[in-house]
């Protein structure tokens, strides 16, 4: 009958043998705009987990500034000017408003002209169309008064279910131009003031399963800007 040191190290060696067959998950944090996590982040992600299936992504929304450190978050992505106190922050891209509806909105009589649009059932987000307005021309800006919803997400599907036009970023609408679900109703776009950044917490910086996540970030973004360009 073989000895318990014996029988000790034969449970060491099955502990060895079954860390080999199955690694260790590495796992990457990321906080960001539950908007831009539904429509944009999201729809991506199933290309980097299969690129790199040992690391399980935590995806973490809110519409607050969150601090890395503080909840132990590696990663985030927020709008605004870049200039968040204490964290490197990375420009991932500008983007742009314009105006969308359903397909069949009205029966699928789509105002198509800034003035039509204007005399729509419009449905009011936090963004102001004071911006669009001059630039498609229109003398009086368009002021709410109708539907107003203070989350995008809420303004997409009301779009989407037909109660009205929107005003809308790009990195959240075309995704869903692509699939026909939405029509983006005139040429006339005009740029968001606030761009998207990527914050690195400084407890993460030397990760190399957080520097895999940032290329495959960069790569996705830089497909995303010919996408939208051509």
């Amino acid at each position: 009958m073989p000895c318990k040191s014996a029988r000790r190290l034969q449970h060491i060696a099955d502990a060895t043998r079954m860390v080999q067959i199955k690694p260790r998950t590495l796992e990457v944090s990321l906080a960001t705009l539950p908007s831009f996590g539904c429509h944009w982040l999201l729809p991506r992600l199933a290309r980097f987990q299969a690129r790199h299936p040992q690391i399980a992504v935590r995806l973490l929304t809110s519409l607050a500034v969150v601090n890395l450190q503080q909840e132990g978050i590696d990663l985030a992505i927020r709008m605004g000017q870049g200039d968040w106190e204490g964290m490197e922050s990375r420009h991932l891209f500008a983007d742009e408003q314009l105006v969308v509806a359903a397909p069949g909105y009205r029966g699928g009589n789509l105002p198509t002209t800034p003035q039509a649009i204007a005399a729509s059932d419009i449905i009011f987000s936090m963004e102001s169309w004071h911006a669009w307005c001059s630039q498609a021309g229109l003398e009086k800006p368009i002021v709410p008064s109708g539907l107003r919803l203070n989350d995008s997400n809420l303004v997409l599907e009301a779009v989407r279910l037909g109660a009205g036009v929107a005003l809308e970023r790009r990195s959240l609408v075309a995704g869903a131009i692509a699939r026909g679900e939405l029509v983006q109703l005139t040429a006339v776009t005009v740029p968001y003031p606030w761009h998207y950044w990527l914050t690195v917490s400084p407890q993460a910086e030397n990760r190399p399963e957080v520097a895999r996540f940032i290329a495959w970030l960069e790569e996705e973004i830089a497909l995303w800007r010919q996408q939208i360009s051509a």
